[in-house]
């Protein structure tokens, strides 16, 4: 009974560490409720899915991808290609921002294309939004004018700066943009992620696959003084893997269940 009694303990004192750890994680979603998932309620990079992400209690905020449009706006969408997702074609930063909002996704509830700035007023005061920056224009096989989005970036951001993070993965724009904004690199290859690290002092950290990083990397990266987030998390077995690896935040696909597993009751 006594062995009973102590084995008792040393689960309960266990589970208490566990929890203590998993709830200083924070939490995202990713592209709203979720990048391309069948179960998902609207199409990820909606207006929709980013404002019923950012409703549920204790979310962190959103992770969303941003293209920069012919005018010069930035506007929510991941594919290179418009009539991948939508009853339009060609590329975002071909069109103007009058063809763009004339644009729905192919989904049930049809939802429209948005604008970044109509998405962040959504934000609540202790929350943040990562912008995904898509840099290619796929239509000319060329990177869009950087100057440009900067000046977008610049415009469009006006009294949202501290609530918003960067995400590039084009390594020659990181030192531009990390004198502006909070700026992270994401790559899938740990061992480059921490060249650049070594390389771009300036920026705040890496966002990672979860399927590419282990613990012992991102306790690397966070010894650096640098934070890790973690993507591609889309199952239940996937965000426990990713909470295990304690990286400073998830952007979750299956954000109820981060959020629940976190330890909060939804």
């Amino acid at each position: 009974m006594r062995f009973v009694n102590y084995a008792f303990l040393l689960f309960i004192l266990f589970a208490c560490t566990k929890s203590e750890h998993v709830k200083n994680i924070l939490v995202f979603g990713h592209a709203g409720m979720g990048l391309s998932m069948d179960n998902s309620i609207y199409h990820d990079n909606s207006k929709e899915a980013v404002l019923l992400a950012l409703n549920l209690p204790t979310s962190n905020g959103v992770e969303v991808d941003v293209r920069l449009s012919a005018d010069g706006t930035l506007w929510l969408y991941h594919d290179e290609w418009l009539e991948a997702e939508t009853d339009g074609q060609g590329c975002v930063s071909e069109e103007s921002d009058l063809q763009l909002s004339e644009l729905s996704y192919q989904t049930l509830k049809q939802e429209k294309l948005v604008k970044l700035m109509d998405v962040l007023p959504l934000l609540n005061e202790d929350q943040t939004l990562f912008l995904d920056l898509k840099q290619v224009n796929s239509c000319q096989n060329e990177n869009v004018d950087f100057e440009q989005l900067m000046i977008a970036l610049e415009d469009q951001l006006t009294g949202f700066k501290t609530r918003v993070k960067i995400i590039c993965s084009y390594k020659y724009w990181l030192n531009d943009l990390a004198q502006q904004y909070d700026t992270f690199y994401s790559i899938d290859d740990v061992e480059e992620g921490k060249e650049i690290i070594l390389n771009y002092p300036l920026i705040k950290g890496l966002v990672v696959r979860n399927s590419a990083i282990n613990t012992q990397e991102t306790s690397w990266i966070k010894d650096q003084h640098k934070e890790v987030y973690l993507y591609d998390i889309r199952s239940l077995k996937g965000i426990r893997q990713a909470y295990a690896r304690n990286p400073t935040g998830i952007f979750a696909d299956e954000l109820r269940k981060a959020l629940e597993e976190r330890g909060y009751a939804l």
